[in-house]
């Protein structure tokens, strides 16, 4: 478990873990979230300078700055994902650990309740209600963008 950054800001800072090692982290890109070509939010990407291991911070517009400072840590077997839960209004997203047979509760804005298996290939199979559920991987869209749009996402079913 992490403890919260001394250093902070741009230039990243140290946090300890149960381990014992000092991460070293530093900012390395992000991730903007799109919907229909329209910026929703950002997914901050951090990693330790001497393991390597990311760390992320989501940012979505209408919501308020969490009101602690610190870096969760996943499993040592997960990677970090996004998950986007796209209606026809708005999208919501949340970055994750995720590993392979991982189960993921997930609660849409409506009140519909979903729960997701990642599958082998990193994603999660698709489900037939009124909201688009989609698996990123952030290793793979570190300073690109994510369309989460209800229209583009409904025409690749």
């Amino acid at each position: 478990m992490s403890q919260p950054v001394e250093g902070g800001g741009k230039g990243g800072g140290a946090t300890a873990t149960a381990a014992g090692h000092e991460h070293e982290i530093v900012m390395v890109g992000m991730i903007n979230v799109d919907r229909d070509n329209y910026l929703q939010g950002t997914v901050d990407v951090w990693r330790c300078r001497s393991c390597r291991r990311l760390f992320c911070d989501d940012k979505r517009y209408g919501e308020p700055l969490k009101p602690s400072v610190g870096f969760e840590e996943i499993g040592p077997n997960e990677q970090w994902a996004i998950l986007t839960c796209t209606n026809i209004r708005e999208v919501y997203m949340m970055s994750l650990g995720v590993e392979p047979g991982k189960k993921i509760a997930h609660a849409c804005k409506d009140g519909a309740q979903h729960e997701f298996v990642v599958l082998d290939d990193w994603t999660i199979a698709p489900d037939d209600g009124d909201s688009v559920h989609r698996l990123f991987m952030v290793k793979d869209h570190i300073n690109r963008h994510i369309e989460a749009g209800f229209y583009k996402l409904r025409m690749l079913k």
